[in-house]
């Protein structure tokens, strides 16, 4: 196992269709000096790209040691909450009565560990708010995942149903799978509802709606998800649930069908939403600033929370869609922090950086010093 860089160590100071499934007892409440949300959340996304590449071909012992090395990170760099990929294809980084396991996991859960008791565990006793991730339609280029029939293909990959009732009775049960079973303090979903390029016109799959517009179809399946994982979420004391979307409002509402407004607007729905504002400064296209008060300036009811998640992976790297303002991220070193000081001038209460091998391990030297820097804001704000 990859043992931590120098310089990190050196830092000394993170309702509907709602079906209950049988199986192992409820965990408790956690208990301990964390919050399901930190009053200042600053919160990092461990994806499955990171796990696949720690858990494929480790023993037991080294994925402990894997998972124990990311909790310490966060405790080195001040992180207080961590986003961890629970299921990312319609597959689980846990112990699953419902859903297949992921299969850099399938070995470890065989040997009779569980990677999702272990991370929640590990958390928890550093003092670390744990959120399980799920991209929830997503099912990707493997069609024999899906645990139903009602799914449909785009551009190579697969996804289930948002207006199957099947297919999201199947969602919220896995949600709830997780939520009975491991102390987890909050469900996240990301950006993945409808995938972008489905056209606007009804597909083969989708029921006839009447007078209803294809546009407001979509997006009542998808507030039917939200409400019902808000449910579950909600079905244990002390969790939570938020959505992090894309940073672009109109491409959230008008591609991805997720109607922001009603979820910040109307009690049931979230108790914090995090876009993912990806943008330089100089973005051409979409300026930081403007996906900054474009959230920010949406209604709110009182204790929905909002965050910023930043782009760590694109410290020293060409921003290829960001137009005139595509080297911004190349010439950077304190973008991030800057992003971070006017985040919390708009009135958001925290960011998540996305994500942990990018933090763990600097790709360049400019990465490294954004880094530096975020570190230094996070011990000092």
């Amino acid at each position: 196992m990859k043992k931590p860089s120098k310089w990190l160590l050196i830092v000394t100071a993170v309702l509907l269709f709602l079906t209950a499934c049988g199986g192992k007892p409820q965990s408790p409440a956690p208990s301990g000096p964390f919050y399901p949300i930190p009053e200042k959340m600053r919160a990092v996304w461990v994806s499955y790209l990171e796990l696949d590449r720690a858990f494929a071909g480790a023993t037991v012992e080294g994925a402990k040691e894997y998972i124990d090395q990311v909790f310490e990170r966060c405790i080195q760099t001040n992180i207080n909450t961590v986003f961890f990929h629970v299921r990312a294809n319609s597959d689980a980084y846990y112990s699953s009565d419902l859903f297949p396991a992921a299969e850099s996991v399938s070995p470890l859960l065989s040997a009779g560990f569980d990677p999702l008791t272990y991370a929640v565990e590990s958390a928890h006793k550093r003092g670390i708010s744990f959120h399980a991730w799920f991209n929830p339609y997503r099912i990707g280029e493997d069609k024999s995942r899906a645990v139903c029939e009602d799914v449909f293909e785009l551009s190579g990959s697969w996804y289930y149903i948002p207006t199957s009732q099947n297919a999201q009775r199947c969602i919220l049960e896995g949600v709830r799978e997780v939520v009975d079973r491991y102390a987890v303090d909050g469900v996240q979903y990301d950006d993945y509802f409808y995938p972008t390029g489905i056209g606007e016109e009804r597909q083969g799959f989708e029921p006839a709606a009447g007078s209803v517009s294809v546009e407001k179809q979509r997006q009542a399946a998808v507030n039917t998800l939200i409400a019902g994982t808000y449910s579950v979420a909600h079905s244990r004391d002390n969790c939570v649930f938020g959505v992090s979307p894309a940073g672009n409002i109109e491409r959230c509402v008008k591609r991805q069908y997720a109607d922001l407004s009603r979820w910040l607007k109307y009690p049931g729905y979230v108790d914090y939403l995090c876009p993912q504002l990806y943008s330089g400064f100089e973005n051409q296209a979409l300026p930081f600033e403007t996906e900054l008060y474009d959230f920010s300036s949406l209604t709110r009811l009182p204790g929905v929370r909002l965050f910023a998640g930043l782009a760590l992976y694109k410290a020293g790297e060409t921003d290829t869609f960001a137009g005139s303002g595509s080297g911004e991220w190349q010439q950077g070193g304190d973008i991030l922090v800057r992003q971070a000081k006017a985040v919390e001038g708009a009135g958001y209460e925290g960011v998540a950086l996305f994500r942990f091998a990018f933090w763990d391990t600097p790709a360049n030297e400019v990465a490294r010093q954004e880094i530096s820097n975020l570190i230094s804001y996070f011990y000092t704000e």
